[in-house]
């Protein structure tokens, strides 16, 4: 199976409030804190989603533009979280219709490991922000670090050979490894670069809150659930309920998560 780095299916927000805009909301404030994006500043915000890192930007002062690839998204972006200091505009990350050095700062979570060619992301992120901005980017450790979808993997990888290779892929780009990001950076020629895991934690109120969060969401596994053949899927759903429950009631759970999130300056 070639998996594709853009296998995310970006249909539907209010699905994607459920399966991440909700944790990003948890990630706001310390990727923004760590990014030093400065009260003022025109922003941008690249694969904005439906809209929670540009808001929390607009909030602290920023007049900020998010741009994402997804319609809908952007829709619900406006639904949600409209602002007077915010624009949404729809655009090719990868492409950025924004003339050279016309931000004083980009910004981008979550979204760089699902665009079919992250330099390129990244490289256009540098080459709008001006001279003496901050270009910052924050994805999670797929090696271990998103714990809350470990159980999935692993389990679906042993039942599921295209599960296999999904989990395989993950893992085996170094990009999204400890300073992966800070080398692209850095090779981008970006100076006083710094890289900083961030613990976010995913906290679940039940299975059902899990398992329809993580496994019918727009992401590469759940697409992948919902085509093998449904015994399959079935012997999956009750492994992973047993390794949820581990011996106890069913309630709530709570994993800790690491972004790796990066800034660089501008020369």
């Amino acid at each position: 199976m070639s998996v594709p780095t853009h296998w995310f299916v970006a249909t539907d927000p209010d699905i994607y409030e459920k399966f991440m805009a909700r944790w990003s909301a948890r990630l706001a404030d310390p990727f923004l804190t760590f990014a030093d994006i400065k009260t003022g500043q025109r922003v941008l915000d690249v694969g904005c989603g439906t809209g929670t890192i540009t808001l929390a930007l607009a909030e602290r002062g920023c007049s900020v533009v998010g741009v994402d690839a997804s319609g809908p998204y952007l829709e619900g972006a406006r639904r949600h979280r409209s602002h007077p200091a915010i624009t949404y505009e729809l655009g090719d990350a990868q492409g950025l219709a924004y003339t050279s050095g016309s931000f004083d700062a980009c910004v981008s979570t979550l979204a760089i490991d699902v665009v079919p060619e992250p330099r390129k992301f990244a490289a256009e992120m540098r080459r709008v922000t001006c001279s003496g901005g901050i270009v910052a980017c924050g994805t999670f450790d797929f090696w271990g670090g998103w714990a809350a979808a470990e159980y999935i993997n692993e389990i679906g990888a042993t039942l599921d050979e295209e599960m296999r290779v999904l989990r395989d892929y993950r893992r085996s780009r170094p990009l999204f490894w400890p300073n992966g990001m800070a080398c692209l950076w850095r090779d981008l020629g970006l100076t006083a670069v710094t890289e900083l895991p961030i613990v976010i934690s995913f906290d679940f109120e039940s299975f059902d809150d899990y398992w329809t969060s993580l496994c019918t969401g727009p992401n590469s596994m759940a697409q992948r659930m919902k085509v093998m053949p449904a015994e399959r899927r079935d012997e999956i759903h009750r492994l992973v309920k047993s390794s949820y429950l581990a011996g106890m009631k069913d309630g709530p759970r709570s994993y800790a998560s690491i972004v790796r999130s990066v800034r660089g300056v501008v020369p």
